[in-house]
């Protein structure tokens, strides 16, 4: 499977030579897009659109860098670029709702078409198909990783899992290569992805490879389908350069920041961490779960981070009013007043059987808990919401509270996690009605993997509108590493879990009243 990565490289290495990121797609409306690409030079570009012609005024982004403890590895990493990039961001408006646009990006000598679809209007009945992923975590040197694989419950007829099986069948890159086949073949009007974007937000070359997979050499399926993103607890951290030091974590969330430009909140610093993006009748809020307030307590997500050494003003307090909660309860009021299907996104998952799934004050907390999200759910429960969507202990589960469905769908391409509920009670979790690890058996044939088990994979959301409901099927997809006689991976497969649900959701004919929380 390195082979195949090597010939990507080989193949496309010539493409685009004059784009850092080729052109990727941001900020979905009815009547407008965010289409934003890096460059190597200040050159401008030029984008056009819909008989519409822009020329860039391009950005210097020191934030995006190398830093020293990188530029000294450089001779290990030949995919390294020289020089600051520079970004091209150009909002188009305008637009034709629901309607196909081609366009056409030149940087120097290289030139980038693709086309991209606007949203249907709120009152439209127009099908629309969302993937949900999360925890790619991209690095370099995921494209050598086998991860540790769990062996899962036993389908009756298996022969059982090979002694010497410890490790997934491919590597890490392979996996959110085929993963992201998948994702395109599904012809998706648009992307969630709930955090942990790549090892580590202050690691460069961590982000280099992440776009090497969506806006770059590997695929460039961002060209295409917009993306709307949720920071993690990766883009919060430094990895090898600086790890949890405040100025690491400053270093990752900035970088964060200048790729993902989002609609606006209420606080300007905290813009591109928490934002709603309405797609026809489907509004998707996206919030950050990184930090809570006090520090080091139940309340908080990350005991690795304090506001009191923050060197910055963008770091965010998930909690009960806080700003983003406050931001949060008028956007849910609003949306469900307007008869909207609401999704949330947001990365530590509240209710799970993970190893994330203990609160910060228990011994063998990971002292990363998603508990205090879980402030959240008597108003998203109040406010009709749909799904909430996470990722964090790379599982791929389902809980149900209420009508609300919970999925850990942090399978992109990483690690592949397990229920440890099993193991440890305190981590049980009695919303659950579904997970990979223990619900899908796996079938062995000798060395040959017939079926089941856990992989790479994502949530399908399709959604089908109407005047007075909305029918929302949510299909968990894995692609399948087809073996032959002897063990060795030969294809892959799209293949469906056995937990493919159905809801239905009512929209009001006119704006509902709806009283604010606590009265």
């Amino acid at each position: 499977m390195i082979g195949l990565v090597a010939t990507l490289l080989l193949s496309q290495n010539s493409l685009q030579t004059d784009f850092r990121v080729t052109p990727y797609l941001l900020a979905p409306h009815n009547q407008s897009i965010t289409i934003t690409w890096f460059s190597h030079s200040n050159q401008p570009g030029t984008l056009t659109v819909a008989n519409q012609k822009f020329t860039t005024r391009p950005t210097k982004t020191s934030i995006l860098d190398y830093h020293s403890i990188e530029e000294a590895e450089r001779s290990e990493f030949p995919d390294m670029a020289k020089g600051t990039p520079y970004k091209h961001q150009v909002i188009v408006k305008n637009l034709v709702s629901n309607s196909t646009q081609t366009y056409t990006v030149t940087q120097g000598k290289s030139t980038y078409s693709a086309s991209f679809r606007t949203a249907p209007k709120a009152d439209s009945s127009t099908p629309i198909r969302i993937i949900a992923i999360a925890d790619c975590e991209t690095d370099p040197e995921g494209r050598k990783i086998y991860r540790e694989w769990s062996t899962g419950t036993q389908h009756p007829d298996s022969t059982g899992r090979p002694t010497d099986q410890n490790n997934y069948l491919i590597t890490e890159t392979q996996g959110f290569i085929e993963n992201l086949k998948l994702i395109r073949q599904a012809k998706p009007n648009l992307i969630m992805l709930a955090g942990d974007i790549v090892q580590g937000g202050g690691y460069q070359r961590a982000w280099d490879e992440f776009f090497f997979h969506t806006a770059g050499k590997f695929d460039d399926i961002l060209g295409s389908t917009p993306l709307i993103p949720a920071i993690g607890n990766w883009e919060n951290f430094g990895a090898r350069v600086g790890g949890y030091e405040p100025w690491a974590v400053k270093l990752a969330r900035d970088k964060y920041a200048s790729y993902f430009d989002a609609p606006a909140n209420n606080v300007r610093e905290y813009k591109n961490f928490y934002h709603r993006q309405d797609y026809g009748p489907v509004t998707i809020i996206t919030l950050d779960s990184s930090n809570g307030l006090p520090d080091n307590t139940d309340n908080d997500t990350n005991k690795n981070i304090n506001k009191s050494t923050y060197p910055g003003n963008n770091l965010t307090d998930l909690n009960p009013g806080s700003a983003q909660w406050n931001w949060c309860m008028d956007q849910l009021k609003d949306a469900r007043s307007k008869g909207q299907i609401i999704l949330v996104q947001f990365h530590h998952i509240p209710y799970s059987s993970g190893g994330h799934s203990l609160p910060t004050s228990l011994p063998d907390s990971s002292g990363q808990s998603g508990l205090a999200m879980r402030a959240y759910t008597p108003y998203f429960q109040k406010y009709g919401v749909s799904a909430i969507i996470c990722g964090h202990n790379e599982s791929f589960e389902r809980s149900q509270l209420g009508d609300i469905q919970i999925y850990d769908v942090g399978v992109a391409g990483d690690g592949l996690g397990s229920s440890i509920s099993d193991r440890d009670p305190r981590r049980m979790n009695p919303w659950r009605k579904w997970v990979a690890h223990f619900d899908s058996p796996e079938l062995w044939r000798g060395p040959q993997l017939i079926d089941g088990g856990k992989h790479y994979g994502h949530l399908e959301i399709d959604v089908i509108p109407s005047p007075t409901q909305a029918t929302i099927t949510f299909t968990p997809v894995y692609s399948f590493p087809v073996t032959n006689d002897q063990g060795k991976v030969i294809k892959f497969e799209r293949r469906v879990y056995n937990d493919q649900i159905t809801v239905k959701h009512p929209r009001p004919q006119k704006p509902l009243e709806i009283k604010t929380p606590g009265t």
